[in-house]
């Protein structure tokens, strides 16, 4: 398993579909599940039940997962919580896309399907973006900088870390 964590707007859920596709295997999106278990879209279960209760959800789905060959995007929190670090390091190999806040903002602003966003506003991203830092380099057994690359250049050093040669092959 292969796990993709960074902040909103990083490019999880594209690079996760091309990294998958390159590897000839599924490419499985952790917000998707919560959403089709719960019959909820993620900004309803926010309004609903809440951060805290949504941050449960991510756990439940992530010990939930058992496919080896597969690749897995994540909410930008799921590295928040100390069990969920240490699910994805049991799992799989967990690869921080970290993108400068400048670049991401510019990707997020008008995203109306993230309640962060809505939340916080700018000040509280740039607070919430510090804050997330050290945790996904703490989670992270290698780190891709996304700021001005292309999805083919993210997968191509994404695959480079990991040491993977051909389609197929993950090197849990």
């Amino acid at each position: 398993m292969i796990f993709l964590i960074g902040f909103m707007g990083s490019g999880k859920t594209t690079i996760g579909g091309a990294l998958a596709q390159q590897l000839n295997c599924d490419c499985i999106d952790t917000d998707q599940l919560i959403e089709e278990k719960y019959q909820m879209k993620i900004r309803e279960i926010f309004a609903v039940y809440g951060e805290k209760r949504f941050r449960e959800m991510e756990t439940e789905i992530l010990h939930e997962l058992n496919d080896d060959g597969v690749v897995v995007t994540t909410g930008g929190g799921m590295a928040g919580r100390e069990v969920n670090r240490q699910v994805m390091k049991e799992k799989g190999k967990v690869i921080w896309l970290n993108c400068r806040f400048e670049e991401l903002v510019k990707r997020i602003a008008d995203d109306a399907a993230r309640p962060l966003v809505i939340q916080k506003g700018l000040d509280g991203l740039k607070s919430l973006y510090e804050e997330r830092h050290p945790l996904y380099e703490g989670a992270a057994d290698h780190m891709i900088d996304t700021s001005g690359l292309t999805v083919e250049e993210t997968v191509k050093k994404i695959l480079s870390c990991l040491k993977i040669d051909s389609p197929g092959e993950t090197n849990r």
